[in-house]
């Protein structure tokens, strides 16, 4: 089941991302692009059949792992900028824009950097597994979730007060589906703490997050790419 979920996750964001070439080809949303970029590269990283030999490319030290946590930081930046300015949510472009958006996205870069770099990380595992024993490793995972958490939740009430005052189908759809995703973020970060046991159900939470939050995207893709034919 977990194995499904990864490979569709990893095939909706290739999808969406080219998917979205012709227009960037054409100078239209670059950034939307890059992010599904980004994302297709994290959703790849997070994968043990992609993971272990681009990591072992990379020296067999795990770097794969942070460049997954940068990815995601830069992704999570990016997104969130966009989807608050989208739904024109002052307060959301202030939370992640604003001095304390950004102390936070620095304080939770240096954070990873330094446990990484802390951590005794010799031979090449998804996920770090086995090296829980550290607790730099701890703390780097903690790190990790940190600013996914925080910008997700600054977007949970832009996209909810969307999908409520959304006409259009498509619009609703997708700000339901995104609302959706960005709430399970903080519940992966719930059940991480947690501690043991919650495996599965972290990866389950984790890869839905992504395929709501993919697949909303898409849908404000499409709903935009339908206007013009729409007012003819």
């Amino acid at each position: 089941m977990i194995a499904i979920l990864e490979w569709t996750a990893l095939a909706v964001c290739f999808v969406c991302l080219v998917l979205r070439l012709p227009a960037t080809i054409k100078g239209r949303n670059v950034s939307l692009f890059w992010c599904f970029a980004l994302l297709t590269v994290a959703v790849g990283l997070s994968i043990p059949d992609v993971y272990l030999p681009i990591d072992r490319l990379l020296g067999g030290h795990n770097i794969a792992n942070l460049l997954l946590h940068l990815c995601l930081y830069a992704i999570c930046f990016l997104l969130a900028v966009k989807i608050a300015a989208a739904y024109q949510s002052k307060i959301g472009l202030r939370l992640i824009r604003g001095r304390i958006g950004l102390l936070v996205l620095a304080v939770d870069v240096a954070g990873t950097l330094i446990c990484f770099f802390i951590s005794d990380l010799p031979v090449s595992r998804t996920g770090l597994a086995g090296y829980s024993d550290q607790t730099s490793v701890v703390a780097y995972t903690l790190f990790g979730r940190l600013y996914p958490t925080y910008a997700a939740a600054a977007l949970i009430w832009p996209t909810i007060r969307g999908g409520i005052s959304a006409r259009r189908v498509l619009d609703k759809s997708a700000a339901w589906l995104m609302s959706l995703g960005f709430m399970l973020v903080p519940v992966v970060a719930i059940l991480q703490l947690s501690g043991h046991g919650a495996g599965a159900a972290i990866h389950l939470a984790s890869y839905a997050a992504i395929l709501c939050v993919a697949i909303g995207l898409s849908l404000v893709w499409l709903s935009y790419a339908r206007r013009p034919a729409m007012r003819q």
